[in-house]
């Protein structure tokens, strides 16, 4: 539940009947009694989009999370908030997320001097993600200003999908130029901070903590889950840093013995990079008003014919006319 753990409190602030709401997405209400219980992500999508609905506020993902901490991201919190450094507790958020969030997957990338921390949705066709992104964020911010400390400031935000209606808690929460119809989910920092050195962490329990996550991660088994790979490519791929080698080196395999495990299990990088290029772009094409362009060069495609191409093979039709049919069916 993590951030979501105060959205119960929030409804009925605005008059909605709280455990109704929960219960018409088939929520058990006791789901939000511990932030540590799990739920499903395209549950917690529909259950945002209609609590959206229902009070009428179009930016609610962010409010329910604009006062969580690390706290509320259990075990994988902790261990941020004890790492040595920022650019370490943020490398190990990358790493174990997934423990706590199945639905999406953070990256860190540097860019001329800045650092960018985003959050990649996994899923495609959920009703509600935009709602999770808001909250994600307003999270990741919260984060950073936790373990960076004074003087810490964001540079700018961005969303992958719609402005909503009112945007003034964004700008109040964030302090920073916020951007909607754009490429990544992401916020952005002065990258001299992840050399910066955390406050309080605690050397012992980091090691501690981290055993915990490796034996409940399986981290370093021999054979390595498909959604697991798929989850990786996707980071990369956000990242701009994608191929077999790089894919290969984050399980600690060369690419050799890395395509003969994906040729066992029956596929290939070829095909797993197809599918997540094809999810990663449903993603953007509903969700925002991103342009062809940028999406094809967040792909890692040469050009827009080379995108349209391939999309066009994975769906039947243009990445236009599939972003066309899908807006006239779900709504923008």
């Amino acid at each position: 539940m993590g951030g979501a753990i105060a959205l119960p409190s929030l409804l009925r602030e605005h008059g909605i009947g709280a455990a109704a709401l929960i219960a018409q997405v088939g929520l058990p209400v006791a789901a939000f009694d511990h932030p540590d219980n799990v739920i499903p992500f395209a549950k917690l999508g529909e259950l945002g989009h209609l609590a959206a609905e229902r009070t009428g506020l179009s930016d609610i993902g962010l409010r329910t999370c604009m006062q969580t901490g690390l706290g509320m991201l259990g075990t994988v919190g902790y261990l941020v908030a004890n790492s040595e450094t920022v650019g370490s507790g943020l490398a190990c958020l990358q790493s174990y997320l997934h423990l706590h969030d199945e639905g999406a997957a953070p990256y860190l990338q540097i860019e001329d001097g800045v650092a960018v921390l985003g959050y990649e949705v996994l899923e495609p066709d959920l009703v509600g993600t935009e709602q999770i992104v808001f909250g994600a964020l307003a999270i990741a911010a919260n984060l950073l200003r936790e373990i960076c400390g004074v003087g810490f400031a964001l540079r700018e935000v961005s969303f992958a999908c719609h402005a909503p209606s009112d945007t003034s808690a964004f700008f109040a929460h964030f302090a920073a130029p916020v951007r909607f119809d754009v490429d990544r989910n992401a916020v952005v920092f002065d990258a001299a901070f992840l050399g910066r050195r955390i406050a309080g962490a605690n050397a012992l329990f980091r090691d501690f903590l981290t055993s915990q996550l490796r034996e409940k991660g399986r981290i370093g088994e021999g054979d390595v889950a498909q959604d697991r790979i798929q989850r990786v490519m996707r980071t990369l791929l956000a990242t701009g840093c994608i191929s077999q080698d790089e894919v290969a080196r984050a399980f600690g395999m060369n690419r050799r013995t890395f395509a003969r495990r994906l040729q066992d299990s029956g596929t290939t990088f070829r095909e797993l990079l197809d599918a997540v290029r094809f999810d990663a772009a449903r993603v953007l094409l509903r969700g925002s008003a991103v342009s062809l362009e940028d999406v094809a060069n967040k792909l890692g495609y040469a050009d827009v014919t080379a995108f349209a191409r391939a999309f066009r093979r994975w769906s039947g039709s243009s990445p236009a006319v599939w972003r066309r049919n899908t807006v006239a069916v779900f709504g923008p």
